[in-house]
């Protein structure tokens, strides 16, 4: 079929403006003669229970002040009270690090409000205020004990043993300004000091504050009790299949052409990769690690593995064919030592940050696959995690992509043993199974894994005790699921990750590493000349052919932003039939969380063809605004038989805060309608009034039914649907339109703006000459 290019989508004339939100709503109806009380009793009893916090060598405590509220209260507002908002929890429970200890605005509004009511108003004064406010209080130490420590059987402070030594992450509250920053950072080296602790490292970003430390649990129990702590948890340990055997015996592949010096270099941030592999000679771009001391070389051998996917794709399909031509250079950034382990005094957001600058600024890295995760920090809802927000910001600031593992589930024998056969694929959706830290994060692609077979070889027809645990194109039995952050569909998108297979003669459960059918084909880390390639099972090798893709992609249009990559990505995606056979008994969004959009058909994705057709625009909306664009449906399109699909996919890389309830400091959304005009489009914004409420209501059958729907899409920043129709639908017009929006909600002043991609797939089942008919202009009659 013929290849074209992808046409431009049409932006209509006008942009839109929404009121702005309020600062204050939602509170409940307050009597003031009780409520005020309450709330003045609530300041007075921090205010003493803050006298009692011992200072540490000379410096006072800081005062944070934990506050319940049941109504909406902006950042300005608190400000105006010299407070700063430090962190906010989905129950709207808010943190808020005192400028004035002795609260005096504060407490002067408390006043105000069970004082006269003023003539010219209706309500007591500043109701507004204090009346969306439920509770005053202080955290305490059991408030800072994060997630991660549980898995260790550290739930409450008392379990920390005093002579034991620990190496913590404690995350600081960030007040903002620099010397706030010092006087936290002072009190708890202070602490850790008199009670046989020391801090290794700190890393201050933007909004995130962190020290990894080394110290006795008597010193944690201490720290547990500084008001300047937002929480302790284990470091982040990477999620590194180190135990990999096998390998296969070809003499006769040579390495082919390398490539050009234009070519896309990817970013690969790992255990090191090993270039003296004949087959990554010419890949070869640069390599460097987070430690001087470190070789840059890959002990671990999972990062070489990586390497191989991220710039072949699937070796064995390069194996047959022959060919070994390099498309794209590569760069290694070590992170962990041989024993697959972070850096002992260097916290990870900053071994990443100081990785992923130096991949961008040194060697124009703008795709970066990062085959990591920590076992750790499965998500359960609830805030994102530090490495993920690291990406985020730095996926924002730099418009790079990131290509994310959503991790593996290594324990499935300890639970299921042979049973797995039959609770596949339900456990894949419990739990256990959500998603690991990094891969919650927001602006970045995260990969989940299928099956490229079923993972049984010849030999194993003798053995009836020898069982697949999934057939092929069927989910990975290792593979996490979603929802991640805010609710959002995770995985983004999936690949060929390998199998696993249960071994009924020897009670195991066995994958790629240790039966070579149960995996993908990627590169040795210890390449001989007869021991080129080794098999594979994890997200960590289905994750590096997405990161091909993109580079494909991206070599295709130099230009173009990561959310085109990530929105194109997604338009191209399709749901294997097995996956979707398996959930076609479960609610339509269970599979969903564990497919997302499905495998990146990456020829559609590059191009049209005749009955196929793509359009799309990079633009931007000042935030509250909208914007409109048109869409031709041309009649044969409208009318031949069969089935046709519009796909929309939109992307955007917002801002985000991990101390925010809502993570996103900038929302966007989209509605494909019909069977309406441009005007009406347009008048339906202009009479938008709700300040906080949804998008403009059309008429049903103006709406065209998408699926996923507007409330589950809109969670995430890559949101992609699809209408369908079997019938005819001449009556709509030849004309539909996409309306896009684009809501602040926290994002500070200085963010005025939004950039975003969106792309519009036209799809009919049927042979028809579709491109023709929207590119070749109608002959006049005669």
């Amino acid at each position: 079929m013929a290849e074209h290019e992808h046409l431009k989508l049409k932006r209509l004339e006008g942009e839109l403006q929404r009121r702005k939100p309020h600062g204050f709503g939602g509170g409940p109806e307050r009597t003031p003669g009780e409520h005020g009380p309450k709330i003045e009793s609530d300041v007075a009893s921090v205010l003493e229970a803050q006298s009692q916090l011992p200072s540490v060598e000379g410096v006072d405590p800081s005062l944070i002040l934990r506050v319940e509220l049941s109504g909406l209260i902006d950042e300005k507002t608190w400000a105006a009270l010299g407070l700063v908002v430090l962190s906010e929890d989905a129950d709207k429970t808010l943190l808020l690090f005192a400028t004035d200890k002795e609260l005096t605005e504060f407490r002067a509004r408390i006043q105000a409000y069970q004082g006269d009511i003023p003539p010219t108003q209706k309500n007591p004064r500043y109701a507004g205020l204090i009346e969306a406010i439920d509770a005053v209080g202080i955290a305490g130490p059991v408030d800072r004990m994060g997630k991660s420590l549980s898995f260790f059987g550290l739930q409450q402070p008392s379990d920390f043993d005093d002579d034991a030594t620990y190496i913590l992450d404690i995350e600081l509250f960030h007040p903002g300004a620099k010397s706030d920053c010092d006087i936290f950072a002072y009190r708890l080296e202070q602490c850790l000091k008199a009670n046989g602790g020391a801090i290794l490292n700190t890393y201050a970003g933007d909004r995130l504050f962190l020290c990894r430390v080394e110290a006795s649990g008597s010193a944690i129990k201490a720290v547990l009790s500084l008001p300047e702590v937002a929480s302790v948890e284990a470091p982040p340990r990477p999620d590194l299949q180190t135990n990999d055997i096998g390998g296969f015996s070809l003499d006769d592949i040579s390495a082919g052409s390398p490539p050009s010096n234009t070519a896309i270099v990817i970013g690969v941030i790992d255990s090191g990769v090993n270039f003296g592999h004949p087959l990554l000679t010419y890949a070869e771009r640069g390599a460097f690690s987070q430690d001087s001391n470190w070789s840059p070389a890959d002990d671990a051998g999972h990062g070489t593995s990586v390497a191989s996917l991220a710039a072949y794709g699937l070796v064995e399909v390069c194996v047959e064919s022959g060919n070994f031509d390099d498309p794209f250079y590569l760069v290694s950034a070590k992170v962990v030592d041989g024993n697959g382990e972070f850096p002992k005094d260097v916290t990870v957001p900053e071994v990443m940050e100081v990785a992923i600058r130096r991949l961008y600024g040194e060697f124009g890295c703008r795709i970066f696959n990062v085959s990591l995760g920590d076992p750790h920090l499965i998500y359960s809802d609830g805030k994102a995690g530090i490495w993920a927000s690291t990406l985020d910001g730095l996926a924002r600031e730099l418009d790079v992509l990131f290509v994310v593992s959503m991790g593996n589930q290594s324990d499935l024998f300890n639970k299921y043993g042979e049973d797995i056969l039959n609770q596949y694929p339900n456990y894949l959706l419990d739990s256990s199974s959500r998603l690991l830290d990094p891969a919650t994060a927001a602006n970045v692609l995260s990969i989940g894994s299928i099956a490229h077979s079923n993972g049984l070889e010849k030999d194993d027809e003798e053995f009836v005790g020898v069982r697949p645990i999934c057939e092929a194109d069927a989910p990975s039995p290792f593979t996490r699921s979603g929802p991640g952050i805010r609710g959002m569909i995770k995985p983004d998108l999936v690949d060929y990750g390998g199998n696993a297979v249960w071994d009924g003669p020897v009670k195991a459960l066995v994958h790629g590493g240790q039966k070579s059918s149960a995996g993908v084909w990627a590169f040795h880390n210890k390449a001989i000349t007869n021991q080129l390639f080794r098999s594979r099972s994890g997200t960590s090798f289905s994750t590096p052919l997405i990161a091909n893709k993109a580079a494909s992609l991206l070599a295709n249009y130099p230009d173009a932003p990561a959310n085109f990559l990530r929105a194109m990505l997604a338009l191209s995606g399709e749901t294997t039939p097995q996956s979707s056979q398996l959930f076609d008994s479960r609610p339509k969004q269970d599979l969903l969380m564990v497919c997302g959009n499905g495998i990146p058909n990456l020829n559609h994705a590059l191009s049209s063809d005749d009955s196929r057709v793509v359009f799309y625009t990079d633009d931007q909306l000042d935030l509250d605004c909208f914007a409109v664009y048109e869409l031709p449906i041309p009649e044969l399109f409208q009318t031949t038989n069969g089935l046709r699909e519009i796909k929309v996919s939109l992307a955007f890389d917002a801002p985000v805060r991990r101390t925010r309830a809502d993570y996103l400091g900038v929302t966007m959304g989209w509605r494909l309608l019909r069977g309406t005009s441009e005007k009406d489009v347009f008048d339906k914004f202009r009479i938008w009034e709700e300040a906080e409420g949804d998008p403009p209501e059309f008429p049903a059958k103006n709406v065209c039914k998408t699926f996923p729907g507007s409330q589950l899409r809109e969670k995430g920043t890559l949101q992609c649907a699809s209408f369908t129709a079997q019938t005819n639908i001449s009556n709509y017009g030849s004309k539909y339109y996409i309306a896009v929006w684009c809501r602040r909600r926290w994002a500070p002043d200085d963010i005025k703006m939004q950039r975003f991609s969106l792309a519009v797939q036209l799809r009919h089942e049927a042979d028809i000459e579709l491109y023709q008919s929207l590119t070749v202009p109608a002959k006049l009659k005669a």
